[in-house]
């Protein structure tokens, strides 16, 4: 599945080089394989993480053994500063595909913010971008049909993958993102479908027009 951010820009590019390369010295960089856990929900130690490389899943699992998917996040992008404050970390983090990850503890992260205040504005101008994409989401979710917010979901990723023209991605993991069902993230498609904004495919959904789709949105009031 493409990285699903919400079309953010990750904390490194809001990093100078200075930055970023006294956060690299001061880091530890850890591999993980396909599917392997990163962290567990409430068990691991917290610390600032940076994806250097490949991708990561955040979710939770559930009391049936099902896994909700919140989000997917690629190189450059943080997490865990949150966590610090909870001193364990509030989610299930998993590896996609091969990833390298960078993460630095609350010491250290102390003292770079000290010798580094720009690092503390770089903090804050990315959360505060995490924070109104989240509560847009809250809205969406209380306002929109799932028709919308799946359109919506489509538009902002499309051609930010491995697919130029589209999303790669599973319906099942679209229902997970937006925490309905996957029958009705399948109605929903269908009906996409018929107004010609996209075409289901193999594990991708193929986005043809994208200013088409996103003059629909616009006129569903979404955009």
């Amino acid at each position: 599945m493409d990285v699903l951010d919400f079309g953010l820009k990750p904390l490194s590019t809001y990093l100078s080089d200075a930055v970023r390369h006294d956060l690299q010295k001061r880091a530890q960089r850890r591999m993980f394989g396909d599917g392997q856990a990163l962290h567990r929900q409430g068990a691991d130690r917290a610390r600032l993480c940076l994806v250097a490389e490949g991708k990561v899943r955040f979710g939770r699992f559930q009391h049936d053994g099902s896994f909700k998917l919140l989000s997917m996040l690629g190189p450059g992008a943080h997490y865990g500063d949150v966590a610090l404050e909870r001193r364990a970390f509030t989610q299930d983090v998993h590896a996609v595909g091969p990833c390298e990850i960078d993460s630095i503890d609350g010491v250290a992260l102390d003292a770079l913010l000290r010798d580094h205040p720009d690092f503390a504005v770089a903090l804050w101008r990315c959360n505060t971008a995490r924070l109104n994409a989240v509560l847009e989401l809250y809205d969406d979710a209380r306002t929109l049909p799932v028709m919308a917010r799946l359109a919506k979901v489509l538009y902002v990723h499309t051609g930010r993958g491995e697919v130029p023209d589209g999303v790669a991605c599973l319906q099942r993991e679209l229902a997970e993102l937006l925490g309905v069902t996957t029958v009705a993230v399948g109605n929903a498609m269908k009906a996409l479908e018929r107004a010609g904004l996209v075409e289901p495919g193999y594990r991708r959904v193929i986005v043809p027009d994208k200013a088409r789709l996103k003059a629909w949105l616009r006129k569903s009031g979404v955009a």
